[in-house]
């Protein structure tokens, strides 16, 4: 549906709902505002602020919203701190506000309208948005900073001048600088402010701040905006996503600490030289996250395509990073040859996009190359000549014609004696860990000693021997990289995740307003210019329609809500922001007992509706059994411990139900508690008959959530960064003193717990424990604990008051504890990945189909429980990572009646192991007491055994042999790196874990291990359109015939209906590759048994659950 088809809707109704494709329904308020999907869809200007889009980026965030009724213009705030107007634009339909100077977290943006002159804050808005930090890496940070203006949090410096340019006001624009030492006297225009810094009289830090799409100026340097000694600290910065040079060239000499980043450089004229340079006598330059377009076309040969992108000559300590050069003919010229000196750059995370050369082309410096993506490159990637030193590192090279090279050696003279680089001499490439396909050619030195491209060495610390030199002029390697007075500090990603980081990254904000998309098949091997492409840029204007101020009237089209997030989901999510126009400070209470209530991180409404939501207290208190609370989009701020006692609870027919609004991204943030309390929980959940769904719960200064009551399901929550265990199942009552008093019958499905650490011991934070007094029933399916700094699950119990119920873990995962993704813990803790008792106080746990892989300490371990009773089908992979012979499997301490040990398997594989300097890792021997049957342990060597056995502490049972390979795994590789978002890298669409078959045993071994089942049908889409007038529903059927038997609705095949089948439905139809349903899934979906899924699936189905239907 059009939006001016809306707009009709709108002139027409004052309340409708209308049906869509795609989840849910559209809702025309009385404020004009229609909602599809919680997307907001606008016509022309709406009656208070409706934030359409935000998001937090590196050290900035930005909101854009629809034009609100009769306001002249907005004040935008930031953490309470009022941006700059400059920093407001429209657009046709909208309005675009971004905040820069933002350190790493999370930040709130309140956009507030001024109408006849003044603020009207009832029509104002919130969004909370989460920026991250710059990456400062690279030789341009060392021995002193390029940061510019900024600090090195991201902060803008206290004294520094900013300075707003905009295609209107390059001329005009003034500032009062020091220029001679005499005091201030005003310089005008970008070009004399910049030049009022050659003297050196000024010591203030100047950021300028370019808006939008800037052609020349009037006044340049030989064409070019000259930057000249300037010392004080400059940043020149575009705002946004549209800030482009177009037309000239940036140029510097003499300078110390500038920082260019965000700016497309696009039409630079050839003669006046290249888009950004660096030309003499510069140090400590940082020029990143930009965008490089063609210049015009000079008079050389190989300046079809431009002059260079970014080239450095006698210049050292720079770093480029995070730039995208777009089918760039010659992007970075890498010294002159004039020089002698061992200048140092750093080159990392560029995205080489379809560029022909010089990816650098070096002579005589010293350069680190890592983690750059070459992307289809016709001609080469690295060339190093006249006595170059170069490291690459963990590249992605993906079909670069010749990766690297060498002046006259090797595959530089493949094709002619003369080479590629006027017959100069040589120097050498250290290789490690790239990536590479579709090369036409790569030659090691370990291949050919002397027609060599580089030297493969077998580490990153490897030294290349002084007799390996370059066949012409005889240079060595100077070994830069292992010499600890140089180098930096700094994590390389691995080559497999260069291309999805740098994709995502690299370039300006948003990727920039400019797209385009190269064919492969013709752009991977042609540098010719692309004339399409050249056309789209030499026309290229940007769409602002006003800055600051002088905003104009606007019938254009107000898109739909995004959020733009930085990690990866399989289901969009979108942004609610609500409003109100009732004066502020006043509430409206929730309806008592209300079916449906939603809220909001400032919500205070009556609840009733999406744009009129409450907040969570209020809602607590308020629903009913068998209802159902919403949380729209936002981050929740809490600095008290919320308590859910036994005067809540729902009914065992009735559960209520907590749940994210489908989509929506949730987070409770309880990071106002302040330091480690034990007191002081996130959740405590001493009710019973909750249902938890589909957020996170971060910060808490002691446990996320303490699990106190009975007959409760937490699902698809995370538990992330708390202070003490994420999830702790166990009596909140110290009243309650006998375990059938203590919490039971809860089920833990499809969670994550990370980062959890109690920073004092180190030794209490697990991702999930149900330990010390917790009773029967209790069990955990589908969850993940990872990088916590004490265990991955505690099952402790201990004398004072025994035994604990039985735990039940299956098909879960615990890996990296002991450890944190932000380098706590390494030895102050235990770091098991399963720990499951404690002190000699017996319970019989259970425990199948687990995985347990690089944990500190122990892969599983009864920690001196003498009843553990089974453990099965489950997988031990490269634990011990102390290196201090703690075993994949310590289990031998379960001497009361013995622990069965069923379909195991123990494995190490040093090649695979993580890679961290902190771990050591090796393997250690298991160590059973029970029976045995059908698996593979170690002990000095590898057994298999069969048939059941019984297995005493240190015995050698079964046959000994050389052990698993690596082909007996679906896949032996390195698990993805730290940092990585496994609840979203790892889970299928209704929630269950999928390894991609890592560590997942195959052929002969198939019926030992963990296996996950991620088969799932995927059936053909039809789409059925209706007449024009009326909207389109798209219909997914399939030709698999499910089964028949199975619950209404339970569309993830838990035998239940709730929530997570709504928004397993509502995913299948955006996207049934992606988010694919089982057979049985199918079946029970189609609840309006049409043999096919649709929105009204997923809305019947939500009706429900909110009683509005009575069956399915």
């Amino acid at each position: 549906m059009q939006n001016k088809n809306l707009k009709k809707k709108v002139a027409s109704l004052a309340t409708a709902t209308l049906m869509l494709a795609g989840f849910g329904v559209a809702n025309v308020n009385n404020a004009g505002n229609i909602y599809i999907n919680n997307k907001l869809m606008t016509a022309v200007a709406v009656s208070s602020v409706a934030v359409t889009e935000s998001a937090g980026y590196a050290e900035g965030a930005y909101a854009c919203w629809s034009p609100v009724d009769n306001a002249t213009g907005y004040n935008v705030y930031c953490d309470g701190v009022q941006l700059d107007s400059m920093l407001i634009r429209q657009y046709s339909g909208y309005f675009r506000a971004d905040a820069v100077g933002l350190k790493a977290g999370n930040h709130t943006l309140k956009i507030v309208p001024v109408i006849n002159g003044k603020e009207d804050s009832s029509k104002s808005a919130e969004t909370s948005v989460s920026s991250e930090a710059h990456d400062r890496s690279g030789f341009g940070f060392v021995d002193g900073t390029s940061s510019g203006a900024y600090n090195e949090d991201g902060t803008l410096k206290s004294d520094a001048l900013v300075v707003y340019v905009t295609d209107d006001t390059k001329d005009t624009v003034t500032a009062n600088i020091n220029v001679d030492g005499k005091g201030e006297s005003e310089c005008k225009g970008i070009q004399n402010i910049i030049l009022g810094y050659k003297k050196g009289k000024e010591t203030r830090p100047i950021s300028i701040r370019v808006i939008g799409n800037i052609t020349d100026p009037a006044v340049l340097t030989k064409g070019d905006l000259y930057l000249d000694t300037v010392t004080a600290g400059m940043t020149v910065e575009g705002i946004g996503n549209d800030a482009t040079f177009n037309g000239f060239g940036l140029v510097m000499k003499n300078c110390s600490n500038v920082e260019v980043r965000n700016i497309g450089f696009m039409n630079c004229n050839s003669s006046e030289g290249d888009d950004c340079g660096l030309q003499q006598a510069n140090n400590h330059i940082w020029v990143h996250n930009c965008d490089f377009f063609y210049g015009d076309a000079g008079s050389d040969a190989d300046q079809a395509k431009g002059d260079g992108a970014l080239d450095t000559k006698k210049s050292t300590y720079v770093t480029h990073s995070y730039n995208h050069f777009w089918d760039n003919g010659k992007c970075n010229l890498q010294g002159m040859k004039s020089e002698t000196v061992e200048n140092y750059i750093t080159y990392h995370h560029n995205w080489y996009d379809h560029s022909d050369s010089r990816h650098p082309r070096i002579r005589t410096c010293t350069v680190h190359i890592y983690n750059n993506y070459y992307d289809g490159n016709a001609k080469y990637g690295i060339g190093v000549t006249m006595g170059a030193s170069a490291f690459a590192e963990n590249n992605y090279f993906r079909n670069c014609k010749y990766p690297m090279l060498a002046s006259m050696q090797g595959s530089d003279i493949a094709e002619g004696s003369e080479g590629t680089f006027s017959s100069e001499t040589g120097g050498i490439i250290k290789a490690y860990g790239n990536y590479m396909e579709g090369q036409k050619g790569f030659i090691s030195y370990q291949e050919d000693n002397t027609e060599f491209d580089a030297y493969v060495a077998s580490s990153r610390d490897e030294k290349v021997p002084s007799s390996v030199t370059a066949k012409k002029g005889g240079t060595t390697y100077n070994n830069f990289d292992t010499d600890s007075s140089l180098m930096y500090s700094y994590t390389p990603d691995s080559a497999e995740d260069v291309k999805s980081i740098v994709t995502s990254k690299a370039g300006r904000v948003n990727g920039g307003d400019f797209k385009w998309n190269f064919d492969n098949s013709v752009d991977d091997e042609s540098y010719a210019v692309n004339d399409a492409l050249k056309s789209a840029l030499v026309n290229y204007d940007d769409s602002i329609i006003a800055i600051g101020s002088g905003f104009k009237e606007d019938s254009g089209d107000t898109p739909a809500v995004t959020t733009v997030t930085t990690a990866t989901t399989k289901i969009q999510t979108t942004t609610t922001t609500a409003t109100t126009t009732k004066p502020a400070g006043t509430t409206q209470a929730p309806v008592v007992g209300s079916d449906v209530i939603y809220c909001s991180p400032t919500g205070n409404g009556d609840g009733k509706s999406i744009d009129n939501p409450t907040d969570v207290l209020s809602a607590i208190k308020s629903v009913k059994a068998g209802g159902m609370i919403y949380l729209l989009e936002g981050t929740y701020k809490f600095s008290e411990t919320i308590v859910i006692d036994d005067s809540l609870s729902g009914t065992s027919g009735g559960m209520k139900t907590i749940s994210a609004y489908p989509g929506a991204k949730v987070v409770w943030d309880f990071s106002g508690q302040g330091a480690a309390d034990a007191s002081k929980r996130g959740i405590v959940l001493d009710g019973d008959y909750w249902h938890f769904y589909g957020f996170e719960i971060t910060k808490a200064a002691d446990n996320g959530m303490l699990l106190s009551g009975n007959n409760n399901k937490i699902e698809m929550m995370v538990f992330n960064d708390n202070q003490d265990t994420g999830l702790q199942i166990s009596r909140y009552n110290t009243n309650a003193a006998t375990i059938a008093d203590w919490p039971s019958n809860n089920l833990i499905l499809n969670c994550t717990s990370k980062n959890n650490c109690d920073d004092v011991s180190m030794e209490n934070a697990d991702g999930f424990a149900a330990k010390l007094t917790c009773g029967e029933g209790n069990v955990f399916d589908g969850c993940m604990a990872y990088n916590n700094s004490d265990d991955g699950w505690d099952l402790f119990a201990k004398s004072e008051t025994g035994s604990i119920g039985v735990v039940t873990i299956k098909n879960s995962i615990a890996f990296r504890n002991g450890f944190t993704e932000f380098g706590e813990g390494y030895g102050d803790c235990d770091g098991n990945g399963f720990k499951l008792g404690g002190s000699g106080v017996g319970s019989a746990h259970i425990v199948e189909n687990c995985l347990a892989f690089e944990n500190l300490h122990c892969g599983f371990t009864d920690n001196n429980n003498p009843n553990l009773e089974r453990i099965s089908n489950c997988t031990a992979v490269n634990n011990n990572g102390e290196g201090k012979g703690k075993p994949n499997f310590s289990c031998y301490r379960c001497t009361d009646d013995g622990c069965d040990f069923e379909n195991l398997i123990s494995y190490y594989d040093a090649s695979v192991f993580m890679s961290d300097s902190n771990l050591k890792g090796g393997a250690s021997n298991d160590k059973y007491v029970g029976t045995y049957t059908n698996g593979v342990y170690y002990n000095s060597g590898y057994y298999k055994v069969d048939e059941k056995t019984d297995i005493k502490n240190g015995s050698k049972i079964g046959t000994k042999y050389t052990g698993p390979a690596s082909s007996d795994f679906v896949s032996m590789t390195k698990a993805p790196k730290q940092g990585t978002d496994f609840h979203t890298a790892w889970r299928n669409a209704d929630g269950s874990l999928n390894t991609n078959g890592l560590y997942e045993t195959t052929g002969d071994y198939k019926s030992m291990g963990y296996h996950f089942s991620n088969s799932a049908v995927t059936p053909p889409v039809t789409t059925a359109t209706t007449s024009a007038t009326k909207p389109t529903e798209t219909t997914t059927t399939t030709t698999n015939t499910p089964a028949t038997e199975g619950v209404k609705g339970d569309a993830n095949n838990d035998n239940s209906v709730d929530i997570a089948d709504v928004v397993a439905i509502a995913a299948y139809v955006s996207d049934p590759k992606t988010n694919a349903l089982t057979a049985q899934g199918i079946a029970n979906a189609d609840v309006q048994g049409d043999n096919g899924i649709n929105a009204t699936d997923a809305l019947t189905v939500q009706q429900y659950l909110a009683g509005i239907i009575k069956e399915l």
